[in-house]
């Protein structure tokens, strides 16, 4: 309970995550099906879509409730991405590899 609390928390006032990038935020949950340098694909089994997802330096990586780098996501994890959408481009805010 209290590490919840406290990853709550600490998600609320990192920089990079204000509640305003939250507003307009997506996400996908599924598999992760590439990387390639900077990009994910994750793909959604329940509606066949593959989403191209850019990871930055403000990309917040979790695995679990732990925090992680992008070098940490491999193919064929589960994972859930938050993003915020310009355009045609995808941006991460977050990545959590479920296990």
């Amino acid at each position: 309970m209290k590490k919840s609390i406290g990853l709550i928390l600490l998600c609320l006032v990192l920089q990079g995550t204000a509640l305003a990038q939250l507003i307009n935020a997506k996400s996908v949950s599924g598999q992760v099906s590439a990387l390639k340098g900077n990009m994910i694909t994750i793909t959604n089994k329940a509606n066949h879509n593959d989403l191209l997802i850019e990871l930055t330096e403000e990309t917040h990586v979790f695995v679990g409730s732990d925090f992680k780098k992008a070098g940490d996501i491999h193919v064929g994890d589960q994972a859930t991405a938050v993003y915020r959408e310009k355009g045609n481009q995808k941006t991460a805010i977050s990545i959590t590899i479920t296990q």
